[in-house]
């Protein structure tokens, strides 16, 4: 039975207190974001689509927790079986800590271990990942050609049929791997001592509660620190209506919904080219709103129709108001596409301009989402994170999809509130 895993063993490299309370108290943890639960599946769609470079393999994935044993026994007898020359999620275990590696791939007499990753780059952790795998992989005995990650090529550019060959690139992180090993050795030690404490270690909250990811139980640790959200949010309101200018200009709010695949879909795209999938207009002339909604959900290959769209139903208005993170019209004009050249002029991102007002609130800190700041400025009232309304767009499920234009319109509202509440 193991002790530690991969993801246990980085919760511990970036907090004990974080690696004890989920070995022991679990229940404390955070409810999963959305966009978590967004990233987790980007990892997994391209970690199946990786498994089709190397086809043919045994899928070791356990069906429950209580399958790890015999899975590890079964991943061991088929590392000497010549039929077997690939495995999908084989269970290693070595010193109390488990692994499921993503493909090994037999290499002559010897294994090729690949972690896959979704990303255009390598960062430290993905290398302290890979570190720890080769260590239990090295504990098992196991005969290793190479220890690589595998991860999406920034340069790949789709002409017909996706090319995985061309998609995918790979770096060996094996002598890397084999600097680390003590390091690792000793962690694991001593991770292992830190959960049988009777007590979590006393740790301050810090830098670590957010880096590098966003801790699971940033709640319960920050639960007694003093409340900021309590306090009104300020802003330079000198600057802010400085940069709206004209508030009696006619208003349209837009919400534009942007996906960027991990796996370009299209002729001429990169992985993470991004794109419109569909928008929601709203617009009020004090009276009632006028809403239009458009997305291209049953067929992505109509996007490009948002364009034209988009020009037809905000020529009417002299200024667009939208709350971004990317920059607004460089996107549009990126799409190079006549239609767009019409809206550049007018469009206002909002959180462009609530960030250059000073705009703050203990909220924003982490993230200057549309939801902080509507909670920010409304104290009470909540918005959902915009992730959802990807996970519904994306999930392939008619009853989701149809939530998509409903909360696209919820959110436009919320910029609507945001905006005239500040600018009145």
């Amino acid at each position: 039975m193991h002790i530690l895993s991969k993801s246990t063993y980085i919760k511990g490299e970036q907090c004990e207190k974080a690696l004890y309370l989920f070995k022991n108290r679990p229940f404390l943890r955070d409810k999963l974001s959305m966009e978590q639960r967004a990233k987790f599946k980007r990892g997994t769609d391209v970690g199946l689509l990786a498994q089709q470079y190397f086809p043919g393999g045994l899928n070791m994935t356990p069906n429950s927790p209580s399958q790890f044993d015999k899975r590890f026994h079964e991943t061991m007898q088929n590392l000497g079986n010549p039929a077997v020359n690939v495995m999908y999620e084989a269970v290693f275990q070595y010193d109390d800590t488990l692994i499921m590696l993503d493909i090994i791939v037999r290499d002559g007499d010897k294994w090729r271990a690949i972690e896959v990753k979704s990303s255009l780059s390598l960062s430290p952790t993905y290398y302290k990942d890979a570190a720890l795998q080769y260590y239990v992989l090295k504990g098992c005995n196991v005969p290793l050609s190479d220890m690589q990650l595998m991860y999406i090529n920034a340069d790949y550019v789709r002409n017909g049929d996706l090319d995985l060959s061309q998609l995918f690139v790979f770096q060996s992180v094996m002598e890397y791997a084999e600097k680390y090993q003590d390091v690792i050795s000793r962690n694991i030690t001593h991770f292992k001592e830190v959960i049988k404490q009777p007590h979590s270690p006393k740790i301050p909250v810090g830098n670590q509660c957010d880096s590098p990811y966003r801790c699971e139980f940033h709640g319960h640790c920050w639960k007694d620190m003093p409340n900021e959200s309590d306090k009104p949010y300020t802003i330079d309101y000198k600057s802010l209506y400085s940069l709206i200018g004209d508030k009696n200009q006619s208003t349209a709010f837009l919400n534009l919904l942007f996906y960027r695949p991990a796996v370009p879909l299209f002729d001429g795209d990169k992985p993470y080219t991004e794109f419109i999938i569909g928008f929601s207009i709203l617009s009020n002339n004090g009276n009632f709103d006028r809403i239009y909604n458009w997305d291209c959900l049953d067929e992505l290959s109509r996007w490009k129709e948002s364009l034209p769209l988009l020009n037809e139903q905000l020529q009417g208005f002299e200024r667009v108001v939208c709350f971004a993170p990317q920059n607004i019209t460089a996107s549009l004009q990126r799409f190079n596409l006549m239609e767009s050249k019409d809206l550049n002029y007018k469009i206002l991102n909002l959180k462009d301009i609530l960030e250059q007002s000073e705009f703050h609130h203990e909220k924003v800190k982490s993230d200057f989402s549309l939801k902080n700041v509507y909670e920010s400025v409304f104290t009470g009232k909540n918005l959902f994170e915009h992730s959802r309304i990807i996970l519904n767009a994306l999930s392939g499920n008619e009853v989701e999809e149809q939530l998509v234009g409903s909360d696209m319109e919820l959110e436009n509202k919320a910029l609507r509130d945001i905006y005239f509440h500040l600018v009145r």
